[in-house]
């Protein structure tokens, strides 16, 4: 019970800190760890949280309309875009696979950055709102360098819009302002937002083209009734469209989870160990009262300085998430500034003088 005390009085007195030098070593590498585990949590929640189809959240500038639409034309052409299991250079994949009507039979228009990308256009009262392009038998090099180039157009390219692609083990979507676009200030590189997945963690035999008769959970619904319910089967649609992308994100994002999250509690880990090091450096001298202070202690009186940055840190985190990653790091740092105003720094000698 004196221990906790002594823990929670850690929070905001400093001189409980100090004194952590003299407690047991395990109490030290038990706040240390506490305090990393803590301190890296909301770069965890944060892209845990994370959907792929949070890129829809916002403004939709008609994508909402150009995807029901694009549906409706892939079922009335007879274009199946499935999720399968090919073999890709002798290598098992889970890929998009053009079965039925081939995509270049239904979909012939294109724009003037490359024709060998035929695409889907969606447009409202003249103005193209989605493009959706399918890789098909092109190669990913090629595919690669049409969204590059699509991406670094210039301000005024008619070629410039919302567009989709839909390559062979990958998907790409890209969302720009209309208003942006209608009056040309537009450039490839402005989109407002993006998005990139996979479709490994995407059913298998997933078809794009059933999105407009069955339920998120898979069950056959007649697309006639939109002729009764609009709304309902609109809505139905779409959120097809966002457990489609989903799904396609789940795999980068548990990728990224682990990186993310391990780049985040190595970089927190050298930040407190770093702390430790600066309390020793600065505690040497003849003048400094703490100069007995072995580099031992030191690390002990860096681990119990942690705890109060990492609370600061989940509740930066909690309010603002973009903030997360970098929040333990300034915290560590105000904290020391603290700690060394009254307990590292030399102490103050009188001068003399001459009158």
């Amino acid at each position: 019970m004196q221990q906790l005390k002594r823990i929670f009085s850690s929070l905001f007195n400093n001189g409980t800190v100090m004194e952590g030098a003299k407690q047991p070593w395990y109490l030290a590498v038990l706040l240390f760890f506490v305090s990393m585990v803590l301190a890296t949590s909301p770069t965890y929640t944060q892209i845990a949280n994370q959907d792929g189809s949070d890129f829809l959240s916002g403004t939709l500038f008609s994508i909402d309309n150009g995807l029901q639409v694009f549906s409706e034309s892939l079922d009335e052409e007879g274009v199946d875009l499935i999720v399968r299991k090919t073999t890709i250079n002798d290598e098992e994949r889970v890929s998009l696979v053009n079965e039925g009507t081939t995509w270049s039979t239904a979909f012939t228009s294109v724009n003037n950055n490359d024709a060998s990308f035929p695409s889907f256009v969606y447009t409202v009262n003249g103005d193209v709102r989605l493009r959706v392009y399918y890789q098909g038998v092109l190669s990913d090099v090629d595919s690669t360098a049409f969204i590059n180039a699509l991406t670094a157009l210039e301000a005024g390219n008619d070629a410039i819009s919302s567009f989709m692609f839909l390559g062979t083990t990958s998907l790409y979507v890209y969302v720009y302002q209309p208003l942006a676009l209608a009056n040309g200030t537009a450039t490839g590189s402005s989109y407002v937002s993006g998005f990139s997945g996979t479709y490994d963690a995407v059913p298998l035999g997933t078809n794009l083209a059933s999105f407009i008769a069955q339920d998120l959970d898979g069950n056959f619904v007649d697309p006639s009734t939109q002729n009764t319910d609009y709304q309902a089967y609109a809505d139905r649609v779409f959120e097809n469209w966002k457990q489609f992308f989903d799904q396609s994100y789940e795999f980068s994002r548990g990728f990224l989870l682990w990186a993310q999250t391990g780049l985040t509690f190595a970089v927190n880990m050298i930040m407190a160990l770093m702390m430790s090091v600066v309390i020793f450096i600065m505690t040497r001298g003849k003048m400094n009262p703490n100069r007995s202070i072995k580099f031992f202690e030191a690390m002990k009186i860096g681990a119990w300085s942690l705890l109060s940055p990492a609370l600061l840190t989940v509740i930066a985190g909690g309010l603002f998430p973009e903030f997360a990653p970098t929040a333990f790091v300034l915290f560590v740092g105000l904290r020391l500034m603290w700690l060394s105003s009254k307990y590292l720094r030399p102490l103050e000698t009188a001068v003399a003088v001459k009158k």
